[in-house]
């Protein structure tokens, strides 16, 4: 009857880290919590509800971050070519980042006293937090938001093949053609070099100016990695081969809906037909969207006997139709998670494209960088969406591809099937 349990205490460093990418860490944060083990969180953002046996630490403002995350228009980004926001990044908030959470008396503190079992790393911009790892000599591990390349995969002995393994920010699939494979092994070879030759001194010297030039550089730390935690499923993504220390977790945010506010279930249970969900994540900005752009797609929803819920922060050119309901925040996985709805159009984020498998609702999807196109064209290609280019699509586009999702039944037995595992547990865990 009686049992011996230890608890462990955890650090979380993440303090660079856009809001959807805050939700995976924040779901491992909570399943921690929830069994009792001592958590720390650096972040940029806390959680909504605070728990006590969580400590949060924000020594970079999200406002420092906001440039990086959302800096130019994603329209005219998008027009410079898939890799157009990739070539302009601009890495002037991660010195400035550095600088502020080195300097802050919090994490002064913390590497002084601190005594932690494990730490855990965000690997996407963040290596300049090596130096609190090493300074705290503790076993540390990486959790990635994205499927990772070999640039991240490399450290645990694995290569990812580029004649079958598509870079994560190329559009490529599983199936590429000479040309395409090319292009992949270029692509990732670049990014291989590029660390190399630039970001492991850049880095490493964020954190020496602050510790020391003494403390080891980025790759040198990194010799003692222990675990990658990887946010994709083979089913989603495409099939690569894994070492035992880097375990796919795609999905962990996903979970199922809850009872949505009365304004918001009123307006969507109304309607016989159903209704659509539009939401091009946090990035694309009201001010940004072509008026003409908006104009078309409120003049194909006006046609529909469905219902859309529109989430937008700003004004719309024109009368917005009466089955148009547009709100500045949308509780995602609960909108998707309602039995009424058809078609979830979206950017083609990784996050919002698992939520619409683990709801089973079928996409269209207007991708605008990063792993958006990858991820769109693999759900198109496995049958539950659609795609069109956001600078290049008409009225009679979007209204065929919605009426195509309507009426097709591949598309309703999709949606079946997964809310059935759903709630038989029988989703993929």
């Amino acid at each position: 009857m009686i049992s011996i349990c230890d608890s462990a205490k955890i650090l979380f460093l993440l303090p660079i880290a856009s809001k959807s990418h805050i939700n995976i860490f924040h779901s491992l944060v909570l399943g921690l919590a929830e069994r009792d083990h001592n958590i720390t969180v650096v972040a940029p953002l806390k959680l909504k509800e605070p728990l006590p046996n969580v400590r949060e630490i924000s020594p970079i403002p999200f406002e420092i971050l906001n440039p990086a995350f959302y800096s130019g228009n994603p329209f005219e980004r998008r027009k410079e070519g898939k890799a157009g926001l990739f070539l302009s990044f601009n890495s002037t908030f991660m010195e400035v980042g550095s600088d502020m959470m080195y300097r802050n008396e919090e994490i002064k503190h913390l590497m002084e006293t601190g005594t932690f079992d494990l730490i855990i790393v965000n690997a996407f911009m963040n290596h300049f937090v090596l130096g609190i790892v090493h300074k705290l000599q503790v076993p540390h591990m990486y959790v990635i938001t994205v499927p990772a390349m070999n640039v991240q995969v490399e450290k645990f002995g694995l290569y990812l093949p580029p004649s079958f393994v598509p870079c994560s920010f190329a559009a490529f699939s599983d199936r590429m053609n000479f040309k395409e494979r090319v292009l992949n092994f270029i692509a990732e070879y670049f990014m291989l070099i590029n660390t190399k030759v630039r970001w492991v001194p850049y880095l490493s010297k964020m954190y020496q100016d602050h510790l020391g030039s003494d403390v080891p550089d980025v790759d040198e730390i990194d010799k003692n990695v222990t675990l990658l935690l990887m946010n994709s499923h083979f089913s989603l993504t495409y099939p690569r081969p894994l070492m035992p220390d880097v375990v796919e977790v795609g999905g962990l945010h996903t979970r199922p809906s809850k009872p949505l506010p009365n304004d918001l279930e009123n307006f969507l249970s109304e309607g016989k037909d159903g209704f659509i969900l539009f939401n091009l994540g946090s990035i694309v900005q009201p001010k940004d969207m072509p008026v003409a752009t908006s104009k078309m797609f409120l003049n194909v929803f006006s046609k529909l006997k469905q219902k859309v819920i529109w989430k937008w922060d700003g004004d719309l050119p024109g009368e917005v139709p009466a089955n148009v309901k547009v709100a500045k925040w949308l509780p995602q996985q609960d909108i998707l998670g309602h039995p009424n709805i058809k078609i979830f159009i979206t950017h083609g984020g990784l996050l919002s494209t698992q939520e619409a498998v683990f709801h089973g609702v079928p996409l269209i999807g207007f991708p605008f960088f990063a792993d958006q196109d990858l991820n769109i064209i693999k759900a198109e290609k496995a049958g539950f969406a659609l795609s069109l280019e956001i600078n290049d699509f008409t009225e009679e586009m979007l209204e065929n591809a919605i009426n195509k999702i309507l009426t097709d039944d591949r598309q309703v037995a999709f949606g079946s099937f997964i809310r059935f595992s759903e709630k038989s547990n029988n989703f993929i865990d």
